[in-house]
């Protein structure tokens, strides 16, 4: 049986912390945008926009888990994850701003 090295053990735990925690804060950032621009772009009320965005983002979620151990760039994967992240709750933030009077 072959013993996992430190670097390994390091590696993966880095990994864990990738796909979990920032699959995580992409999928919700992604459900915070279509939560905000649903209802500014088509007639869905605000209930159903959160509720059929939230069950997007399961999906999302799940996809952004199994590309998360799929990836064979621990970088790669790390700046993706932020960049998206940062994009899609930046944009919902934003949006949020533009339309708070309406």
């Amino acid at each position: 049986m072959r013993r996992i090295s430190a670097m390994q053990g390091v590696s993966v735990a880095v990994r864990l912390v990738a796909a979990i925690g920032g699959g995580y804060a992409v999928a919700a950032g992604l459900a915070a945008l279509a939560a905000v621009v649903l209802p500014a772009t088509t007639d869905l009320p605000r209930s159903e926009a959160v509720v059929l965005a939230s069950m997007l983002a399961f999906l999302v979620y799940l996809a952004l888990l199994i590309w998360g151990f799929a990836e064979q760039h621990l970088s790669r994967l790390w700046v993706i994850f932020a960049t998206a992240a940062l994009a899609s709750w930046g944009g919902a933030w934003g949006l949020v701003r533009l339309t708070a009077g309406n």
